[in-house]
Protein backbone atom coordinates (compact mmCIF):
# COMPACT_ATOMS: atom_id res chain seq x y z
CA UNK A 1 0.00 0.00 0.00
CA UNK A 2 1.64 3.38 -0.57
CA UNK A 3 2.12 6.07 1.68
CA UNK A 4 -1.07 8.02 0.03
CA UNK A 5 -3.19 5.08 1.16
CA UNK A 6 -1.80 4.68 4.46
CA UNK A 7 -2.30 8.65 5.18
CA UNK A 8 -5.75 8.27 4.29
CA UNK A 9 -6.73 5.43 6.10
CA UNK A 10 -5.06 6.08 8.58
CA UNK A 11 -6.70 9.36 9.61
CA UNK A 12 -10.03 7.72 8.84
CA UNK A 13 -9.51 5.09 11.46
CA UNK A 14 -8.12 7.15 13.88
CA UNK A 15 -11.32 9.79 13.55
CA UNK A 16 -13.20 6.19 14.35
CA UNK A 17 -11.68 5.84 17.38
CA UNK A 18 -11.62 9.15 18.92
CA UNK A 19 -15.18 9.04 18.94
CA UNK A 20 -15.21 6.20 21.13
CA UNK A 21 -16.44 7.32 24.90
CA UNK A 22 -14.14 5.36 26.77
CA UNK A 23 -11.56 6.33 29.21
CA UNK A 24 -8.05 6.49 27.85
CA UNK A 25 -8.78 6.21 24.00
CA UNK A 26 -7.03 9.57 23.20
CA UNK A 27 -3.89 8.01 24.82
CA UNK A 28 -4.15 4.23 23.27
CA UNK A 29 -4.46 6.05 19.37
CA UNK A 30 -1.11 7.84 20.64
CA UNK A 31 0.44 4.51 21.64
CA UNK A 32 -0.74 3.27 18.82
CA UNK A 33 1.08 5.75 16.45
CA UNK A 34 4.44 5.72 18.27
CA UNK A 35 4.84 2.21 18.42
CA UNK A 36 3.81 1.78 14.31
CA UNK A 37 0.22 0.41 14.37
CA UNK A 38 -0.77 2.29 11.25
CA UNK A 39 2.40 1.58 9.27
CA UNK A 40 2.90 -1.98 10.32
CA UNK A 41 2.81 -5.35 8.41
CA UNK A 42 -0.18 -7.53 9.61
CA UNK A 43 2.85 -11.01 9.49
CA UNK A 44 5.94 -11.68 7.35
CA UNK A 45 4.57 -13.91 4.49
CA UNK A 46 0.48 -14.16 4.87
CA UNK A 47 -1.89 -11.83 5.26
CA UNK A 48 -0.96 -7.93 5.25
CA UNK A 49 2.55 -8.71 4.69
CA UNK A 50 3.06 -5.08 3.44
CA UNK A 51 3.64 -1.48 4.68
CA UNK A 52 0.71 -0.82 6.44
CA UNK A 53 -1.11 -4.24 6.30
CA UNK A 54 -2.24 -4.16 10.04
CA UNK A 55 -4.39 -1.51 9.48
CA UNK A 56 -5.21 -2.71 5.78
CA UNK A 57 -5.91 -6.02 7.74
CA UNK A 58 -8.40 -4.69 10.78
CA UNK A 59 -10.09 -2.40 8.22
CA UNK A 60 -10.96 -4.98 6.32
CA UNK A 61 -12.39 -7.30 9.11
CA UNK A 62 -14.34 -4.18 10.44
CA UNK A 63 -15.89 -3.67 7.36
CA UNK A 64 -16.76 -7.58 7.12
CA UNK A 65 -17.55 -7.71 10.95
CA UNK A 66 -20.04 -4.75 10.68
CA UNK A 67 -21.83 -5.82 7.74
CA UNK A 68 -22.97 -9.30 9.30
CA UNK A 69 -23.30 -7.37 12.67
CA UNK A 70 -26.07 -5.79 10.57
CA UNK A 71 -27.54 -8.96 8.53
CA UNK A 72 -27.83 -10.80 12.07
CA UNK A 73 -28.72 -7.67 14.17
CA UNK A 74 -26.61 -9.05 16.82
CA UNK A 75 -26.11 -6.92 20.35
CA UNK A 76 -22.52 -5.60 19.54
CA UNK A 77 -22.16 -1.59 20.24
CA UNK A 78 -20.07 -0.31 17.51
CA UNK A 79 -17.18 1.56 20.52
CA UNK A 80 -16.77 -2.53 21.40
CA UNK A 81 -16.91 -3.45 17.43
CA UNK A 82 -14.00 -1.11 17.28
CA UNK A 83 -12.10 -1.23 20.10
CA UNK A 84 -11.88 -5.23 19.46
CA UNK A 85 -11.14 -5.02 15.37
CA UNK A 86 -8.67 -2.15 15.42
CA UNK A 87 -7.02 -4.05 19.10
CA UNK A 88 -6.63 -7.79 18.59
CA UNK A 89 -3.61 -8.24 16.86
CA UNK A 90 -1.81 -4.75 19.06
CA UNK A 91 0.52 -7.37 19.67
CA UNK A 92 1.90 -6.74 15.81
CA UNK A 93 3.38 -3.27 16.32
CA UNK A 94 6.93 -3.27 16.32
CA UNK A 95 6.95 -7.51 16.04
CA UNK A 96 8.34 -7.50 12.97
CA UNK A 97 11.23 -5.80 10.53
CA UNK A 98 12.04 -4.71 7.10
CA UNK A 99 14.55 -6.17 4.87
CA UNK A 100 15.57 -4.84 1.52
CA UNK A 101 17.11 -7.00 -0.85
CA UNK A 102 17.22 -7.81 -4.41
CA UNK A 103 14.85 -4.95 -5.77
CA UNK A 104 12.04 -5.77 -3.30
CA UNK A 105 11.71 -5.63 0.33
CA UNK A 106 10.16 -8.58 3.09
CA UNK A 107 9.63 -8.74 6.43
CA UNK A 108 11.00 -11.09 9.61
CA UNK A 109 10.15 -11.69 13.10
CA UNK A 110 11.70 -9.54 16.11
CA UNK A 111 13.15 -11.94 17.89
CA UNK A 112 13.00 -9.88 21.00
CA UNK A 113 9.40 -9.30 20.73
CA UNK A 114 7.07 -11.31 23.11
CA UNK A 115 4.72 -14.61 21.99
CA UNK A 116 1.15 -14.26 23.27
CA UNK A 117 -0.54 -12.97 20.28
CA UNK A 118 -3.91 -13.01 22.07
CA UNK A 119 -3.37 -12.31 25.67
CA UNK A 120 -0.36 -9.72 24.85
CA UNK A 121 -2.94 -7.74 23.05
CA UNK A 122 -4.88 -7.43 25.74
CA UNK A 123 -2.38 -6.56 28.27
CA UNK A 124 -1.67 -3.49 25.61
CA UNK A 125 -5.28 -2.68 25.54
CA UNK A 126 -5.63 -2.56 29.55
CA UNK A 127 -2.55 -0.04 29.57
CA UNK A 128 -5.21 2.80 28.66
CA UNK A 129 -8.68 0.98 28.54
CA UNK A 130 -11.19 -1.33 30.43
CA UNK A 131 -11.85 -4.08 28.76
CA UNK A 132 -15.35 -5.88 29.08
CA UNK A 133 -15.50 -9.63 29.81
CA UNK A 134 -17.23 -9.94 26.18
CA UNK A 135 -14.19 -7.65 24.55
CA UNK A 136 -11.35 -10.25 26.45
CA UNK A 137 -13.32 -13.41 25.21
CA UNK A 138 -13.79 -12.17 21.63
CA UNK A 139 -9.90 -10.85 21.24
CA UNK A 140 -8.87 -13.95 23.58
CA UNK A 141 -10.81 -16.56 20.89
CA UNK A 142 -10.07 -14.57 17.65
CA UNK A 143 -7.99 -16.88 16.47
CA UNK A 144 -10.28 -20.32 16.96
CA UNK A 145 -8.43 -23.59 17.13
CA UNK A 146 -4.75 -21.60 16.05
CA UNK A 147 -4.50 -19.52 19.57
CA UNK A 148 -5.29 -21.87 21.98
CA UNK A 149 -2.10 -22.80 22.62
CA UNK A 150 -0.75 -19.47 23.50
CA UNK A 151 -3.13 -19.43 26.88
CA UNK A 152 -0.99 -20.71 29.54
CA UNK A 153 -3.51 -22.28 31.74
CA UNK A 154 -4.65 -24.35 29.38
CA UNK A 155 -3.07 -27.99 27.90
CA UNK A 156 -3.97 -30.53 25.08
CA UNK A 157 -7.78 -31.38 24.61
CA UNK A 158 -8.89 -29.09 26.89
CA UNK A 159 -7.74 -25.78 24.84
CA UNK A 160 -10.21 -27.30 21.83
CA UNK A 161 -13.00 -27.90 24.46
CA UNK A 162 -12.72 -24.26 25.75
CA UNK A 163 -13.08 -22.65 22.10
CA UNK A 164 -16.06 -24.99 21.05
CA UNK A 165 -17.57 -24.22 24.57
CA UNK A 166 -16.92 -20.25 23.97
CA UNK A 167 -18.21 -20.36 20.74
CA UNK A 168 -21.41 -22.32 21.44
CA UNK A 169 -22.11 -20.13 24.65
CA UNK A 170 -21.29 -16.77 22.77
CA UNK A 171 -22.13 -16.49 19.25
CA UNK A 172 -20.34 -13.22 18.76
CA UNK A 173 -16.96 -15.14 19.85
CA UNK A 174 -17.83 -17.64 16.48
CA UNK A 175 -18.47 -14.49 14.48
CA UNK A 176 -15.39 -12.50 15.49
CA UNK A 177 -13.15 -15.65 15.09
CA UNK A 178 -14.79 -16.21 10.99
CA UNK A 179 -14.57 -12.08 10.18
CA UNK A 180 -10.84 -11.98 11.33
CA UNK A 181 -10.13 -15.57 9.37
CA UNK A 182 -12.16 -14.51 6.00
CA UNK A 183 -10.93 -10.90 6.55
CA UNK A 184 -7.16 -12.47 6.20
CA UNK A 185 -7.41 -15.09 3.88
CA UNK A 186 -10.52 -14.05 1.19
CA UNK A 187 -10.25 -10.66 1.07
CA UNK A 188 -6.65 -9.69 0.48
CA UNK A 189 -5.56 -8.80 -2.33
Amino acid sequence: MDENKITKLTEKVKSRLLKIDRKGIPELVEYMTEKGFFTSPASTKYHGNYDGGLLTHCTKFYNLLKKMHEMFNLPFDQDSMLICVYGHDLCKMGAYYKINAGGGSYYKWNGDHPKGHSILSIKILEKFIKLTELEKNLITYHMGMYGTKECSDWSGEYNILKLADMFSKEKLCKLFYFCDDMSSNFLEE
